[in-house]
């Protein structure tokens, strides 16, 4: 046996040595401690330039909101009242229950009327449904990437006659912390009602759109996602026009149904227990005569998928779009505005149940539970406070916050909510003693 041999057999035999031994020692107890785990997101809200409408950005949470306009890079905390926005959307940030909205009102002028719309995250795809460009409506879809890295997004536009061939709305880049305008003129000019749908292929995007015409002035935020099901929470009462606007995004026709979920039951509207929509295309319904003036909700049925929104006009011809939400399930933080309404819309089959705790800064005004029947919607008038905190285990609620009037000025404007964040979580984790 050569001496190099030997010491290779030696040291095998004290590795095996040593391994044998490790393995009879005691592994260490290692104590499960309980984590309280909240997570952090950020939403972007829409803003106007101030010299041309001053828009007020309300953003709350269970503790501190911090903000920036798109374009800086420097965060500062957002006080209770808000901040008067930029010509730049804001992106605002806090909790999983972060809540916020932006609005702006105008006594006279062009702009005249109110708008309001929720705040929402970033994603790869929104539907912004029913948008008109013609003669008396100019539409700008404000694409805005909060990230500090690339996005490319495609815009797809479906008309009443399917879906429409465009140059020059697909491959857009946006890059990091920016917003891309994109106006609707030159691509759909005079087509109607149509939905413009951005995917993003790279990076992800919050896209509105900016809506100005005879009819009055808007922010339209996104759809819930494309399915067979769709509930708008906040349909406006009192006089005007009244417009479902669907879209189906599907390539094969479909069946709408369309019920009205009143505050005491459900029926289905006049005309609209089915109508046909044929592959990716838009229809619009009339719903004036079904809605009949009252507050309230609608559900909307498909055998395949949809997106859907209403259009409203007041009396003083004042514009509100309406999205479909997905279901609120969960809980959030959002603004109270005084003299608005807190709308509630059920349109599962099982009672639902919503917690509601105003609070004025830090100091809980008042809370109640209530409970939203089956196929009904519940208005909760907010008279008092700063924040509205929104919970509930439900699968189904819808919700939305109603106003008529703002600054004094007369109008509708709605902000739909939802999802909720998960809330809180508390995990154990467990260490692996091998690594310890």
């Amino acid at each position: 046996m050569t001496p190099r041999l030997w010491r290779a057999i030696v040291a095998s035999l004290v590795v095996a040595l040593i391994a044998v031994g490790v393995s009879f020692v005691p592994s260490k107890s290692v104590p499960r401690v309980a984590v309280r785990v909240t997570g952090t997101q950020s939403l972007v809200c829409p803003s106007q330039d101030p010299a041309v409408l001053s828009t007020t950005v309300r953003a709350l949470d269970t503790g501190t909101v911090t903000g920036r306009a798109i374009g800086t890079t420097t965060s500062a905390t957002i006080p209770v009242a808000g901040v008067i926005g930029t010509a730049e959307p804001q992106v605002v940030a806090g909790t999983q229950a972060v809540g916020g909205l932006s609005w702006a009102t105008a006594a006279t002028g062009d702009l005249k009327g109110l708008w309001l719309a929720a705040c929402s995250p970033a994603s790869i795809e929104q539907a912004l449904v029913g948008l008109v460009a013609d003669a008396t409506h100019t539409v700008s879809l404000l694409i805005t990437n909060p990230d500090p890295t690339q996005a490319t997004v495609d815009v797809a536009f479906y008309g009443a006659k399917g879906l429409i061939d465009t140059q020059g709305s697909r491959g857009l880049t946006v890059l990091g912390n920016s917003t891309r305008q994109l106006a609707l003129a030159p691509l759909v000019n005079g087509e109607g009602p149509v939905t413009a749908v951005v995917t993003a292929s790279e990076g992800r995007a919050s896209t509105y759109a900016r809506v100005t015409g005879a009819d009055g002035n808007d922010y339209v935020s996104a759809s819930a996602p494309p399915a067979t099901t769709a509930t708008i929470a906040g349909a406006p009462g009192g006089a005007g026009p009244r417009n479902l606007v669907v879209t189906n995004t599907s390539d094969r026709r479909t069946t709408v149904s369309v019920d009205v979920l009143s505050d005491t039951s459900s029926f289905t509207a006049a005309g609209a227990d089915a109508v046909s929509v044929e592959a990716q295309s838009t229809v619009t319904i009339p719903l004036d005569v079904a809605i009949g003036g009252q507050v309230g909700g609608l559900r909307v049925t498909a055998t395949q998928p949809i997106v859907a929104a209403l259009w409203s006009t007041s009396a003083e011809g004042d514009l509100a779009v309406s999205p479909a939400r997905p279901a609120f399930q969960g809980h959030s933080v959002v603004p109270l505005i005084p003299g608005s309404v807190l709308v509630a819309s059920n349109p599962g089959t099982t009672a639902a149940s919503l917690t509601v705790t105003l609070r004025d800064g830090s100091t809980v005004v008042d809370s109640q539970t209530v409970t939203v029947s089956p196929g009904t919607t519940l208005q909760l008038p907010q008279t008092t406070g700063t924040a509205m905190e929104l919970t509930t285990d439900s699968a189904d609620l819808r919700l939305s916050t109603l106003v008529t009037s703002l600054n004094g000025v007369k109008g509708i404007g709605v902000a739909a909510w939802g999802p909720g964040g998960p809330g809180e979580a508390e995990v154990s984790p467990t260490l692996d003693p091998n690594l310890a």
